[in-house]
């Protein structure tokens, strides 16, 4: 049993490991036999003396080992693991799965199942949703709200129509109602009716414009019923009555502003109260980001309810730090603060907003609307008895007002008339400060004051009469005199009085608590909504599951699918597309030990996620089974739940590392700089969002892995994610902590947006800049939206937003939808960090290809920082001109102050001028290109696309509201963004679908290291494709009308009707079809939905049509010249042969006559004449010349022998030939191997061997087809053939040598010798043909039989004309069916181009189908033959498709072809005997005439030459009728012979053939990778451009080894070039990423990294016939050369369904119509494969 002896120490360990393996195997069988043998075979496959690792085929050898000595059957779960293995063939899953075995958690180790499970758990949770309603977006609307119009006054209901408000009363007015880009995105203007008021003000709340209150009509200043007829000046500048008099008594010409203009609060109020909760709450955070009052308490229009909306402060944030505190960020509504309240009594001159507005704010900002603000007028009539709410937040500076936040009512009107308002004011102020004056002692002011001090609370009086207070007695009743007092004097004592009454009344409450207060007043709180409530207890109880635990473990048990698992993916992910050079191990055996460890994590990752934790069904079952709005209200009270959880950790954490910086600033400190890293990350791990848990569902969604046919049951997982972007939520596009793309995820929710909204174009604005610029903020102001926002760095990843562009502007723009991207900030002061750098730019370049506007924001005046973002950007945008990609940019230079001189605006455009064009330099450099400014890089005008932005605030924090000016910058900008959308959209823009594969393809390219190499744009791919197919059929409508013409002009030339052929002719004639074409084409570029793809390939399509043009009009116009002269050639002998042949006529009808009077029977008749024919014969050959003969053998000596004069023994050589019938094998073998151009090469001869047979079937067929176009030409031999013939296998030898680096000696010579001895057999045959062709004699002869009837019709007389039919239809039935050959070919070619798959499409296309087609025949030669030749190959599929289509036994579609042929013919042929027989007779003439105008009839249309019907034209016959009848009589049964003869022909007797025709149409271009030898798939031969093929091989195809080794190299071109590897060419190593610098054929071909169905399929092909393969190349599967175990698992049918998938994915609508599962599938499987 042992190998070798055992020592002491091997004793030892065995003795010690036994016993303990044995205890424990005897614990385990206690428990579960499966799990003791699982212990067992895991011992024995692991355990080693030395500790170190088994390799693999050691453990193989063990465990059959121990398999083989099992004494009992294996349990079942012991079984199901190793019957995996055995598929799989992974030893580290196998070990993983045995210790699932042993902890006996069998169900781990079934993936399929544990899928299965999680899948129906979805499932279920899907089915809850529709059994609990729809989830759809709706409006419901409560029975109140029908008959709302009934209970409002008169004014109320005119506001409304005035501003067009009323169909959105009450609450009805949505997010997605006013969240659009309306027309006022594009004007800066004022409003100009009273109806576009709202949405202006709405539009510049949403740019953070606190001015928006200041909105008016831009005419509001005009008088009612016109302007006021002014007196003249001249007359009454001395009118003092004018000046002092009393205008009403004067006249009644009232001087006024606008007649009951609109008050400003009246539009805020109007749009709060038509604006449904969601908006209201979206509304007040813009208010309060404004630092503008919020409505607090609301009357409801026309009723006595009052309503407070504490929903619509649960999203406002408020930050304020007090003196030796650290800063407070918290959501004010569950902040407790003192509550200040100020309320007037009666009218007062004096304003208390104004005042109230003075006290908190030091730049006098309006917090509060009062009567002097801009646009204020009487005519006010919601704000009476609101009462609105503003805090107070200290910055913990001296200067401070309030050392503490503190909330401030303000309650407008007399408070008098509203009890209600001021009872709950009572009930929650601290302090309440009163406005008051004189006349405000007597009557219901003195009883309101008289209830109003019952209040023990502090009461501060205002006192607006009084100029000075004696004294203040009691301090909980203070008065201010406020008349003639100075305003800073006075603000200063309130302040005082207000801090003194705070600390009498130290009550404080929250806007929670205020609203249970307000409860008790009866008051209404929109929290008590259903909907509301329900979605705060489900917020609720999903946030429980949170609690009680330290956020990072929150995240771990919680979040499960975001852990290590998850991080580790990514990076195997990564580590697929680059691929590094190891000694033992190949490129395939890497991609698939890599794709088998990226699938052991997603197994991990799913028996992680499942069974699912409470949080996460807590989570799908809530966003799932709610109605839409109690959706939206759940995720906004979850989203206010989670942020409180995290806020006070993240707090502590930021102080600790601010606490940490400012320590190393002091001093370095290595030991400080990694704690600030740690903490940095610690950071970034304790946030915790709804971003996070909606990252769970995307990667529960990718970790599912679903086929296709599982799609329903996750669908409702995008579906989520697709209702809540419509909803406004922004989306996670990029993973923040991985910086990964789950394209799987993204793409679904695409497809759902589809799906739901229709596949609308897509304008995509994304950002990019430093860390803390303010892109989120910039953003949100810009469109409104909701990303994050705080100091720091909030974003991570990218994020993106949906918005809508409104109905009235889609015209205009051109598209529907604007997603804005926001992205993470990059980190510039890191750039030293490599890989923060390489983060950067791939970041950079993934958001400024998926964009089609990029805005670069640059925040300050560092230099530094300035030229880190450009050099990033400009890079970006280098790359995306490589790849054909033209996105735009706009610069915007924040927080540059306000720039006042137009010279230091030029000074700085023209600094960042010069430094986009050095950045661009130097990028340039980098990507080895040549640029030598930033205007050649992208269309860029720095005085249009450089916006410079003041400061964000105005003032100092946290009491500052945004400045106006970046507001209007904001708007600018805003319309730049949109004017250049509409530019685009002219050009195209993409759909949802469209821009899900743009994403597919930039992440696909990014993954690799270099991604100009990389990026594959398979929209722009797979729409050349498709214009591929549409200009092959252009060319064939072209080539198939030239055929069609030539033949007609052959038929007309061999007729003697053309003489000539004029170019011009041709030219017209063929103008009208390409005309049609360049229609069609026009037409396809103009409407074609992906006409902004291919627009860039249109010139050289036309180009390329006017070339086919040119060279088939050469073709034809030489083709018929060279049969015009040949017809010339031969006038002498046809003139001749038509002398002899009319002298013999005369003769035979002179004798003919002569013997009517003897009775002469058939024989007798027959002996008469052929007597005579011997006299006639005799005198004719008297004249003919001596004709010169040639020694063809003799001549072919002479010439070899010259020609190849310097080869050994040539003339012997020559003579041996001679006896060669066949090509001699030991000739192949004398070849010399050049030293191959690479790490790897073929070892033996034999493969080049085996090519070079293919390449002499190739010469001879080459050989055959020269000879026989030269034989079709009825010339006569000339020895220049033989020049012609050397020449051609010369070229074909010579790239053969190229191509496979070898050097033949002999071999050129022998062959040669070979097929010219061969064709010296055929032109002595042709030789003699011609001969007989050209001697009158022979000729003569071979006429006798047709001068037999003419003499037999000039004798029989009346009976001649049977004869005469005879002869002429014996003509006709040759010609028939030389015609009906010829058009059936074309006919052919015609109907497969447009049935048969394969040839209606590019040569792509019909080198899809031949693979198939090869797949499923299974013949490894024939494999074989496709690789060494293809063009045969190709030429040999399209035949065998083509007899398979024409000679079909049960659907014979040939023998239709030639009948409908035949059919024509015969009606053309009988109706031109009729029509010629009624013309002759109306002329009265003769045969002669009815044969002149019956050739001239089907002249067009048959081979039918007048002189060669000669011999009868001189008939007599009896009556021109008889001819008709006759003729027509004899040509039944000549149509019956051809009939017969079709119904058993084949394609052979066809001079043009069908599938000679196709290949000609579809070879194309027949160049060879120089890696592989794939041949480039393009349709034109001659192409412009690059080479390119879907189809690269492994190495081992063409037998190539490993360098030193008979180990095969199974690496793709498509694998070796985006590895690190490097192959030597002309004595230099060059790196295989950089093939394209070797020169030659390496520049021209553009292998991209990622070729989908072909890797699998020639995967399949090396394991097939992994065995032939050996035996042919002599090398072995072993080593780096080891075929991985995951290519063994395919079949026939597996490969016939993924290329069948592959056609759909080069289709690109097909494709696109595909549901994201399918097309993901076959992208994933394609590409892991």
């Amino acid at each position: 049993m042992f190998q070798c002896d055992l020592g002491v120490p091997e004793i030892d360990f065995m003795l010690m490991e036994m016993q303990e393996a044995h205890e424990k195997y005897l614990a385990l069988h206690k428990k579960d036999s499966y799990r003791a043998q699982a212990y067992l075979i895991l011992t024995g496959l692991t355990i080693s003396v030395d500790h170190e690792d088994v390799s693999p085929d050691e453990k193989k050898r063990r465990l059959a080992f121990i398999i083989h000595h099992m004494k009992h059957p294996l349990p079942n779960e012991t079984a199901t693991v190793l019957r995996k293995h055995n598929t799989c063939n992974n030893w580290n899953l196998l070990e993983r799965d045995l210790t699932y075995l042993i902890e006996g958690n069998y169900e781990a180790t079934n993936y399929d199942k544990r899928k299965e499970n999680a899948l129906r758990a979805l499932m279920d949770i899907s089915q809850d949703r529709n059994q609990s309603g729809n989830s759809e977006i709706t409006d419901v609307n409560s029975d109140q709200d029908k008959t709302w119009s009934h209970n409002l006054n008169n004014e109320f209901l005119n506001l409304l129509m005035r501003l067009q408000l009323e169909q959105y009363y009450p609450n009805k007015m949505k997010m997605s109602d006013f969240h659009l880009i309306q027309k006022t995105s594009l004007f800066n203007g004022q409003p100009h009716t009273d109806e576009e008021l709202p949405y202006y003000f709405l539009g510049k709340i949403l740019m953070l414009d606190y001015q928006a209150r200041y909105v008016a009509c831009k005419d509001g200043t005009s008088v009612q019923h016109g302007e006021t007829s002014l007196l003249d000046v001249s007359k009454h500048l001395d009118d003092l009555d004018y000046i002092f008099g009393d205008s009403s008594e004067e006249c009644h010409e009232v001087i006024q502003s606008v007649w009951k203009s609109i008050h400003p609060m009246d539009v805020q109020m109007a749009i709060f109260y038509c604006a449904d909760d969601f908006m209201r709450q979206y509304f007040a955070t813009k208010l309060s980001f404004c630092q503008l009052a919020l409505p607090f308490l609301v009357p409801v229009p026309c009723t006595s309810q009052i309503e407070l909306p504490f929903w619509s402060f649960c999203q406002v944030r408020k930050q304020w730090q007090e003196k030796g505190s650290k800063c407070t960020d918290k959501l004010i509504y569950q902040v407790e603060t003192p509550v200040v309240s100020f309320i007037r009594l009666s009218t007062s001159s004096y304003s208390k907003s104004q005042l109230l507005n003075h006290l908190l704010n030091k730049q006098k900002h309006d917090i509060f609307f009062h009567r002097h603000c801009k646009g204020s007028n009487k005519n006010g009539l919601l704000m009476k008895g609101v009462v609105e709410i503003a805090w107070y937040c200290p910055g913990g500076k001296e200067n401070d007002i309030f050392d503490t936040c503190i909330a401030f009512t303000n309650l407008h009107g007399d408070s008098k008339e509203y009890e209600q308002q001021v009872d709950f004011l009572q009930e929650i102020a601290s302090v309440t400060v009163v406005l008051l004056s004189e006349k405000d002692w007597n009557g219901d002011s003195k009883t309101f004051l008289r209830k109003l001090l019952q209040s023990p609370k502090p009461f501060i009086f205002l006192c607006v009469d009084k100029e000075q207070i004696v004294t203040n007695r009691l301090a909980t009743r203070v008065k201010i005199a406020v008349n003639n007092r100075n305003e800073a004097a006075l603000i200063g004592e309130l302040a005082q009085e207000i801090k003194s009454a705070l600390n009498i009344s130290n009550a404080c409450h929250s806007l929670e608590r205020c609203a249970d207060i307000a409860r008790q007043h009866h008051f209404i709180v929109d929290e008590d909504k259903e909907e509301c409530k329900s979605g705060k207890t489900m917020a609720e109880n999903t946030v429980n599951i949170l609690k009680d635990e330290h956020i990072l473990r929150k995240k771990s048990t919680l979040l499960p699918l975001q852990g290590s698992l998850w991080h580790m993916w990514c990076k195997k992910d990564r580590e697929q597309n680059h691929l590094q050079d190891h000694d033992n191990m190949g490129l395939e055996q890497q991609m698939s030990q890599i794709y088998s460890a990226k699938q052991r994590i997603k197994q991990d990752h799913l028996n992680q996620a499942f069974p699912f934790n409470d949080l996460l069904k807590s989570l799908l079952t809530d966003l799932n089974s709610s109605s839409h709005k109690t959706k939206i209200y759940f995720l906004q009270w979850l989203k206010t739940f989670m942020a409180n959880q995290s806020s006070d950790h993240l707090a502590e954490l930021q102080e600790k590392y601010h606490d940490l910086w400012s320590q190393t600033l002091q001093g370095e400190n290595s030991d400080l700089h990694r704690k600030l890293e740690e903490l940095s990350e610690e950071i970034s791990q304790s946030t915790f969002g709804l971003e996070h848990l909606l990252r769970e569902i995307a990667l529960l969604y990718e970790v599912l892995d679903v086929l296709p046919q599982e799609n329903q049951v996750v669908q409702f997982l995008p579906q989520i994610a697709a209702d809540l972007i419509i909803s406004g939520y922004p989306m996670e596009l990029m993973d923040g902590d991985t910086s990964h793309v789950p394209i799987k995820w993204i793409s679904a929710i695409f497809d759902t947006l589809a799906e739901k909204l229709g596949d609308k174009k897509v304008f995509v604005l994304c950002v990019l800049g430093s860390q803390s610029t303010g892109k989120s903020t910039l953003l949100n102001a810009m469109f409104g939206l909701q990303f994050s926002v705080s100091p720091g760095r909030c974003t991570k990843g990218a994020f993106m937003q949906l918005v809508k562009v409104a109905d009235e502007l889609k015209p205009r723009l051109n598209f529907e939808f604007l997603l804005v991207v926001d992205t993470e900030g990059l980190q510039a002061t890191k750039l030293e960090n490599r890989a923060i750098l390489n983060h950067d730019n791939e970041l950079a370049t993934f958001v400024i290809g998926l964009g089609n506007m990029t805005i670069i924001n640059i925040f300050g005046e560092n230099p530094s920082e300035i030229q880190d973002v450009l050099q990033i950007a400009v890079q970006a945008f280098l790359r995306m001109k490589k790849v054909n990609l033209y996105p735009s940019c706009l610069f915007v230079h924040q927080n540059t102050g306000e720039i006042t001189t137009e010279e230091k605006n030029r000074e700085s455009l023209r600094c960042l001028q010069q430094n986009l064009d050095e950045m661009s330099v130097a990028s340039a450099q980098q990507e080895s290109c040549d640029v030598s400014c930033f205007n050649e890089v992208i269309q860029f005008d720095v005085n249009s696309h450089v916006y410079y932005f003041p400061h964000l605030w105005e003032g100092e924090l946290p009491m500052a509201p945004p400045n106006p000016c970046y507001s209007q910058k904001v708007q600018e900008l805003k319309r730049k963004v949109l004017l250049d959308g509409e530019k685009k959209s002219q050009l195209g823009l993409l759909t949802f679908s469209e821009l899900k594969v743009r994403i597919q393809d930039l992440w696909q390219a990014l993954l690799n290291e270099t991604f100009v190499f990389s990026f594959r744009n398979t929209l722009e791919i797979a729409a050349y494709n498709r214009l591929d197919n549409k200009y092959s059929n252009w060319t064939w409508q072209l080539r198939s009308f030239m055929l069609d013409l030539h033949h007609k002009l052959n038929i007309q030339i061999q007729n003697g009707i053309l003489k000539a052929i004029k170019r011009t002719s041709l030219e017209k004639s063929i103008q009208k079809t390409y005309e049609d074409v360049k229609a069609d084409l026009e037409k396809y570029f103009r409407e074609d939905k992906y006409s902004s793809l291919i627009i860039q390939w249109k010139k050289h399509k036309e180009n390329k049509l006017e070339f086919l043009i040119e060279e088939l009009i050469n073709k034809t116009c030489q083709n018929c010249e060279k049969l015009i002269n040949l017809k010339k050639r031969q006038r002498n002998f046809e003139q001749r042969k038509s002398e002899y042949i009319g002298e013999l006529s005369r003769k035979s009808k002179e004798v003919a006559q002569r013997c009517r009077d003897r009775e002469l029977n058939d024989n007798e008749l027959r002996d008469y004449f052929n007597n005579l024919w011997q006299e006639w014969i005799a005198e004719v050959s008297l004249p003919a010349s001596h004709k010169k003969t040639f020694s063809i053998r003799a001549d072919m000596e002479k010439f070899l022998c010259e020609y190849f004069r310097n080869e050994h023994d040539i003339r012997n050589r020559v003579t041996e030939s001679s006896k060669w019938t066949r090509f001699p094998s030991e000739a192949l073998y004398h070849i010399f191997l050049k030293k191959f151009k690479a790490f790897f090469s073929p070892k033996n001869e034999k493969p080049i061997v085996t090519n070079l047979c293919e390449l002499t079937k190739e010469l001879e067929r080459l050989i055959c087809e020269y000879i026989k176009k030269r034989e079709e030409e009825m010339m006569n031999y000339n020895s220049s053939y033989f020049h012609e013939i050397v020449k051609l296998i010369k070229d074909k030898i010579c790239a053969f040598e190229d191509a496979y680096q070898t050097s033949l000696f002999s071999y050129p010579v022998d062959v040669s010798l070979y097929l010219c001895q061969k064709a010296a057999q055929r032109f002595e045959k042709m030789y003699e043909i011609f001969q007989k062709e050209s001697d009158p004699v022979i000729y003569l002869n071979s006429k006798k039989e047709d001068f037999f009837k003419s003499f037999a019709i000039s004798y029989q007389g009346a009976k001649s004309a049977t004869v005469f039919a005879d002869v002429l239809c014996s003509s006709l039935k040759l010609a028939i069916r030389d015609v009906i050959y010829e058009k059936t070919a074309i006919n052919i070619v015609n109907v497969m181009k447009s049935e048969d798959p394969a040839f209606n499409g590019g040569r792509q296309n019909l080198d899809l189908y031949l693979l198939t087609h090869l797949a499923q025949t299974e013949n490894f030669n024939k494999y074989i033959e496709y690789i060494y030749n293809p063009s045969y190959s190709m030429g040999e599929f399209i035949q065998q498709r083509v007899n398979n289509y024409c000679l079909d036994k049960k659907n014979p579609k040939l023998k239709m072809f030639l009948y409908s042929q035949l059919d024509f013919l015969k009606n053309l042929i009988l109706k031109s005997i009729s029509d010629s027989t009624t013309v002759v007779e109306d002329k009265g003439g003769n045969v002669s005439l009815w044969l002149d105008e019956f050739c001239s009839r089907v002249g067009d249309y048959l081979y039918l030459p007048r002189h060669t019907l000669s011999s009868i034209e001189h008939q007599e016959v009896i009556g021109i009728k008889l001819i008709k009848e006759t003729v027509s009589d004899a040509l039944i049964p000549v149509l019956d012979d051809l009939e017969r003869t079709f119904s058993e022909t084949d394609l052979e007797p066809f001079f043009a053939k069908p599938h000679e025709i196709l290949f000609d149409q579809l070879c194309g271009c027949m160049k060879q990778c120089p890696f592989c030898k794939a041949v480039c798939t393009n349709t034109i031969p001659d192409h412009d451009g690059e080479h390119s093929t879907y189809f690269h091989r492994p190495q081992a195809v063409m037998g190539r080894q490993w360098e030193g080794t008979n180990h095969f190299v199974i690496e793709f071109c498509s694998s070796i070039v985006a590895s690190d590897c490097t192959f030597t060419f002309e004595g230099k190593n060059i790196p295989f990423k950089q093939y394209r610098t070797a020169g030659s054929d390496f520049a021209k071909w553009n292998i991209q990294t990622d070729t989908i169905a072909s890797k699998f399929y020639w995967k399949w092909f090396i394991c097939h016939f992994r065995n032939e393969l050996k035996e042919l190349y002599e090398g072995v599967f072993e080593g780096k050369g080891e075929i991985p175990h995951d290519w063994e698992n395919s079949s026939t049918n597996e490969i016939r369904l993924h290329m069948e998938q592959l056609e759909l994915f080069l289709k690109l609508d097909s494709f696109l119509k595909l549901d994201n599962i399918t097309q993901t599938f076959i992208r994933s499987f394609f590409m892991r494969r």
